[in-house]
Parts: C-alpha cells; sequence; structure tokens
C-alpha cells in the first residue's frame, strides 16, 4: 500500500505529515518513507498528524523506531497534532510518556528550537482527516491486531530500557502476551453476550411496563 508523507522544513526542523491511516498493512510502506526522507545528519524530526485519521499498534510502533533514531543527545523528536480518537489510543498505551508529545506544530518547534513562534504556522489550520469510529468492537479485528500489539509492548520497553531482548526472550514474551490478550478478548466476548442479554431482558421489562400501564 502507499505511504503519502509531507515534508517541509520550519527553523531548521524536519517535519513529516503522514497521511491517510498507518496500520498493519502498510507500516513497512511508511517506515520505509521516513526513513527514507530522513538525513543522518538531520538533529530534529517533528512527525506532525494533522491529516492522519487513524493509527494502529503496528503504526505506534513505527513512532518508537523512528524516535529512536533522534534519541541521542543534541537531536529532538515530536509528535503534534493529534486528533481525539489517536489521543486516545497514545494515552491507554502509555505512549505519551516514552516520546514528547504536543499539541500544535508551533508548539513542538518552540520546544525544539527555544525560538517562539510570532505567528501559528499557515499548515496548522488545515483541517485534520477523520475516520468515524465504530461504537461496536469486532473481535476479529481485535485478534488480528494481537501481534502488533505485543510487538509494540516489546519495542515500548525497548525503547524505555535501553536495552534489545534476546531472541529467546521475545519469543517467550510475544507467546505469553498474546495468550494473555486472547484471554482478555474471550472475556469481551463472554461480557458482551452478557450485556447484550441483559438489554434484551431490559427491552422485556420496559415493553411489559408499557402494556401493564395501558390495560
Amino acid at each position: 500500500m502507499l505511504a503519502q508523507i509531507k515534508w517541509s522544513r520550519r527553523k531548521g526542523v524536519l517535519i513529516a505529515m503522514p497521511v491517510g491511516r498507518i496500520d498493519g498493512g502498510n507500516h513497512l510502506a511508511y517506515q520505509n518513507s521516513l526513513e527514507f526522507g530522513i538525513e543522518p545528519e538531520e538533529n530534529a524530526l517533528i512527525l506532525d498528524c494533522a491529516q492522519l485519521g487513524f493509527i494502529s499498534s503496528a503504526g505506534l510502533r513505527l513512532c518508537l523506531i523512528i524516535g529512536k533514531q533522534f534519541s541521542q543527545p543534541g537531536k529532538a523528536f515530536g509528535i503534534c497534532n493529534l486528533s481525539d480518537s489517536i489521543q486516545d489510543v497514545v494515552t491507554v498505551s502509555g505512549f505519551d510518556k516514552i516520546l514528547s508529545i504536543y499539541k500544535t506544530r508551533s508548539e513542538a518547534i518552540e520546544a525544539i528550537t527555544g525560538q517562539t513562534s510570532a505567528r501559528s504556522d499557515p499548515e496548522e489550520t488545515e483541517t485534520p482527516s477523520t475516520i468515524p469510529v465504530k461504537s461496536a468492537i469486532n473481535f476479529d479485528i481485535v485478534g488480528e491486531n494481537i501481534w502488533d500489539i505485543a510487538n509494540f509492548t516489546i519495542e515500548k520497553y525497548e525503547y524505555e530500557h535501553d536495552r534489545t531482548l534476546s531472541l529467546a526472550e521475545r519469543e517467550a514474551v510475544v507467546a505469553e502476551i498474546t495468550n494473555a490478550l486472547w484471554q482478555f478478548v474471550e472475556g469481551l466476548k463472554e461480557r458482551r453476550k452478557q450485556i447484550l442479554e441483559q438489554m434484551f431482558r431490559t427491552a422485556e421489562e420496559a415493553l411489559d411496563e408499557v402494556v401493564a400501564r395501558r390495560n
């Protein structure tokens, strides 16, 4: 799948703006595009998500991989312009505790360069892309994402602890996480069944109450 990224530069800071969505099907294409666009001598990168409508755990892993390239002294990396739905994913995953998240591009540039912007960046006025979030849980999709979640969790651990798990450790961790997440999903399925049963009972009780009042 194609990976569309808009590139720009502000006050010496390289800015990458991915467009659309980043998920398990295209995260490698986005990774390749980002790495191709980043020169070795770059000291700062901002990932502007103003036109990103969706990001999966595979996309979060990608951010960690790119962020690692700017973790050395004298380098800086930040993410900005998150939609509400993406912000929720970032917060729930604890992602915001290991990488710098900024509300706007101007705020990110100011934090990285120490220079206050006289006016807002014109590109920040663009309307972010949005993708409707279904309220129902698709458990098949959840199952397909378990592998991505497991690998993101490992990448996050390695980033926070500055170490790389051995192949044996990684395999053991993936197996344990996969098992735990499948148990969690099965629990959700059972809970969903119970909720639906309760909803039908409540509906029947409401119907009986209305009929009783009218008779």
